[in-house]
């Protein structure tokens, strides 16, 4: 018989699957680690091409006992968190606005749409036109591609409210602040999240694409610089450090969604 992949039940069994799902994945990642140390070794492929996992250790090793790997970081979480930060407290509301107010969605929609339709990353030479290679200029990036996943996602759920719902709640005269956090703040949570997920992946993308086109400082600065000196251990270190980033900040977000779907109302 073949395995069929079920959603688990909660209870000990949910336990014990997760726990075996958590193994089986562990061996799945040593194994890989060691046929690349195996293969690195073997000189099957061109160590400057592809490092080995023990080098890339000692590597990291080095980039973490000299300081280098923190400040370059510090300096990727600074642009990342300012630029996402601005997304946040400024596209909630405007998309909010957009999904709810039917007039300022035609307004806004358009314009949006023009900006999403062209890649983020063609804009950033404008930028660099208008604010100069620094700090700024990489947030301004930052700003505006997480902007445009959140207005998309989150405008999109507020439109998806039932208006069932609202008309029924004006029926009983209630008013828009009691109609937004009862009504379509519940109904657009999922959205909301889904818009941050989104949101998060593409700006850490972003703010290392544009540390290795021009930048001083940054990961990308560091994969640029490193990949220029074939030092390919140092390269995959910092694209470790990216992907090691991006997926704790994601699982922070599903572990947030999950709380709050708990939260979140029943249709029922």
């Amino acid at each position: 018989m073949t395995d069929i992949a079920v959603p688990p039940s909660r209870g000990a069994g949910s336990g014990r699957v997760l726990s075996e799902r958590t193994v089986i994945g562990s061996l799945s990642v040593l194994t890989g680690l060691i046929l690349w140390e195996l293969v690195a070794r073997a000189n099957l492929i061109s160590p400057f091409l592809v490092s080995s996992p023990s080098a890339i250790a000692e590597a990291f090793i080095d980039l973490t006992a000299s300081g280098e790997l923190q400040r370059q970081l510090l300096i990727s979480g600074k642009e990342f968190a300012v630029g996402l930060i601005l997304s946040i407290v400024i596209g909630l509301p405007v998309a909010v606005i957009a999904g709810w107010y039917t007039r300022a969605g035609w307004f806004l929609q358009p314009l949006v749409a023009a900006l999403y339709a062209a890649p983020t990353i063609a804009l950033f030479p404008l930028i660099i036109i208008f604010l100069g290679i620094g700090f700024w200029d990489k947030v301004l990036l930052v700003f505006i591609s997480g902007f445009l996943q959140i207005f998309v996602a989150t405008s999109a759920g507020i439109r998806a409210t039932d208006r069932k719902w609202v008309r029924l709640a004006r029926s009983f005269r209630a008013s828009e602040r009691k109609m937004f956090w009862s009504i379509i703040l519940p109904n657009g949570l999922p959205y909301i999240l889904l818009g941050l997920r989104l949101a998060v992946g593409r700006c850490v993308v972003n703010v290392v694409v544009a540390e290795m086109l021009a930048s001083e400082g940054g990961l990308g600065y560091m994969i640029a610089y490193y990949g220029n000196t074939f030092q390919v251990s140092k390269v995959f270190v910092a694209l470790a450090a990216v992907v090691v980033t991006g997926v704790i900040l994601n699982q922070m977000l599903l572990v947030v969604e999950q709380r709050v779907g708990r939260w979140r109302p029943s249709t029922r």
